[in-house]
């Protein structure tokens, strides 16, 4: 059983971009460090000066209230875009989950959330970038998103909420 808080921590936030980056639950002893994660700007600009106009964050908490994930939306410009960029007034959504609540809705009770807050606040639409091997991508396509771009080695996802 989970529950959402909309509690903003940017600690936790930066927890979230870190799991988000390495998606792969592999095993592998390879992860870098969450220093290293941060310090690529692409990376950082989805939790800096957290706190923004436009900017929404929910969390999923376990039963002891702790988070295990989180779903966050931010606009960027054409200027400093996100990987996933498609507008300025289209918010990017990133989203993780500790990997040891992975497979357990954790992911589609976030996603589903965020959705209708976007929705709530008369959005025009959410993107997102995602891994092509990425697995989570059906979850994206169940929800309404469309592949609008295929740069490299991802997936620009866009979902028309109006």
């Amino acid at each position: 059983m989970f529950r959402l808080s909309a509690h903003a921590d940017p600690a936790f936030l930066a927890e979230m971009l870190y799991e988000a980056v390495n998606w792969r639950d592999d095993g592998a002893d390879e992860r870098p460090s969450l220093d290293a994660v941060l310090s690529v700007p692409e990376n950082a600009r989805y939790i800096a000066e957290w706190g923004r106009p436009g900017d929404v964050a929910l969390y999923a908490l376990d039963r002891r209230d702790e988070p295990v994930g989180a779903a966050w939306l931010r606009l960027f410009t054409a200027e400093a875009p996100g990987y996933g960029y498609v507008a300025d007034d289209v918010p990017e959504l990133a989203i993780a989950v500790y990997p040891e609540f992975r497979g357990k809705r954790v992911g589609t009770l976030l996603l589903g959330s965020v959705i209708a807050r976007a929705e709530r606040d008369r959005a025009r639409g959410i993107s997102l970038s995602v891994n092509r091997d990425n697995p989570v991508k059906h979850l994206y396509a169940r929800y309404g998103f469309e592949v609008v771009g295929e740069p490299g080695d991802a997936l620009t996802m866009l979902l028309d909420v109006t």
